[in-house]
């Protein structure tokens, strides 16, 4: 059989299985997809063994594995309940707790993987909500989108932005100094957005009788409540105080690695390795002087993403092998026969893309299509495939994430009220990101 159509087959039969997720009765995960595509083929033998080894991307996987063993750290530690404490301190209101939400989860989706930040911060906000008997559905919405848009921000606020800037070859300073505006724009656009969306849900409920109990009796009162009614005392709010030292010295941790990612081209060090450093410098010291143990903090590594990764490595690699890419190229005008593709073009079709597979898969495919030296373009590629992400749950990883820890805690998220307000807050960030990066770029 034609290798290139057996790469066909595997091809489309692992993207498709991405995209659907779901078989009757079958439930698919997009690692096992992703991982399933990459053992036909190798089975089929249109990737070798050693061509398999070589397509995986180390410096990838040691930047996920670094980010993601940090988080770990400051999660144990108690960090994500004490940003939510304090969001409950300083807002006066829904509407200022909504904003809030939105550019807390942004910054730390800048910060730190935007996936992380969600699978650790929707239990979070789903009880904050119902200490303050409010709706949580809005917030988790606002919480998906801006997850999104602050992750454009820098190189390690998304898989794809990291694979974007490892392939092309864009230092973090050079990223975040275009794409930083990019995200802080999209951001305003969104909160505005989302005020008017959920204006009058924002101002009904029982949360206006909760902030009068928190004025008449004191801050401190209310915090002694959250914390002694907390169930879960081995690893939740009161982590904030057996372990500060920990979180201390986690923040300090943190802050170091950002500012070696800024510098990383003054000390000629890739973030990768700079990533990986800092989440092995956590992974020793945080035991030392915290009842942490080692295990919790690998078992916080999300090692789904991980082999996602490594499998849309070698189905890719397969793709490209096989020839079946540059037959695919020439059926999109401007990626075919030595062509650029235009900045419109590029991000219309990565939106299309992304709602279809997800934005990490569509990143990975379209990379391939463009020219290295064209670093503009995967610029645009990394705004575009993570804005267009709002669009739909399925657009983004992160609004899955949000989905199911939600509907595991009893609060349902419906594809159709996600989209009704996903959709036009992509296109508008779609269209803003547009005009900001033909102006700056």
């Amino acid at each position: 059989m034609d290798v290139l159509w057996v790469g066909a087959a595997v091809f489309l039969a692992t993207y498709a299985l991405i995209s659907v997720r779901r078989l009757p009765g079958i439930r698919i995960d997009r690692p096992a997809a992703a991982l399933l595509g990459a053992g036909l083929m190798l089975v089929f033998g249109v990737v070798s063994p050693e061509a398999a080894i070589d397509a995986i991307n180390m410096d990838i996987v040691l930047l996920l594995v670094g980010m993601m063993l940090l988080v770990a750290g400051l999660e144990l530690c108690g960090f994500f309940e004490w940003v939510s404490l304090e969001m409950i301190k300083h807002s006066k209101d829904q509407f200022q707790l909504l904003v809030l939400t939105m550019v807390v989860t942004g910054a730390l989706s800048a910060l730190v993987l935007n996936d992380t930040v969600v699978l650790l911060f929707t239990p979070i906000i789903i009880r904050t909500c119902r200490l303050l008997k409010s709706n949580p559905i809005p917030f988790l919405i606002a919480e998906a989108v801006s997850a999104n848009i602050g992750s454009v921000a820098t190189v390690v606020g998304n898989p794809q932005n990291a694979y974007i800037a490892t392939k092309a070859g864009i230092s973090f300073i050079d990223f975040s100094a275009k794409l930083l505006p990019v995200s802080a724009v999209c951001m305003v656009v969104a909160i505005l957005m989302l005020h008017l969306f959920f204006r009058k849900e924002l101002e009904t409920g029982s949360s206006r009788e909760v902030r009068k109990e928190i004025a008449e009796h004191g801050w401190s009162e209310f915090r002694k409540k959250v914390l002694g009614n907390n169930s879960n005392s081995g690893t939740s709010m009161n982590m904030m105080e057996s372990r500060r030292t920990g979180l201390i010295l986690l923040i300090g941790i943190t802050g170091a690695t950002f500012a070696a990612f800024v510098f990383s081209q003054a000390l000629d060090m890739p973030v990768a390795i700079i990533a990986f450093i800092a989440g092995t410098v956590a992974v020793f010291a945080l035991p030392i002087v915290s009842d942490v143990k080692t295990k919790q903090m690998l078992a916080g590594v999300d090692w789904s993403i991980i082999l996602f990764f490594v499998g849309l490595f070698i189905v890719i690699a397969g793709v490209k092998t096989c020839g079946l890419l540059d037959r695919m190229s020439d059926l999109f005008p401007g990626f075919g026969n030595g062509a650029v593709p235009t900045p419109t073009w590029l991000t219309a079709l990565s939106a299309v893309l992304s709602n279809l597979v997800s934005n990490v898969p569509s990143v990975m495919l379209l990379t391939e299509m463009i020219p290295l030296s064209h670093t503009d373009l995967y610029l645009v590629l990394a705004s575009s495939a993570t804005l267009a992400g709002n669009a739909t749950i399925l657009g983004a990883a992160a609004n899955v994430i949000v989905a199911e820890k939600a509907e595991a805690m009893g609060v349902e998220i419906g594809f159709w009220r996600f989209t009704l307000i996903g959709f036009p807050v992509a296109m508008a960030t779609l269209f803003v990101s547009t005009v900001l990066l033909h102006l700056l770029l």
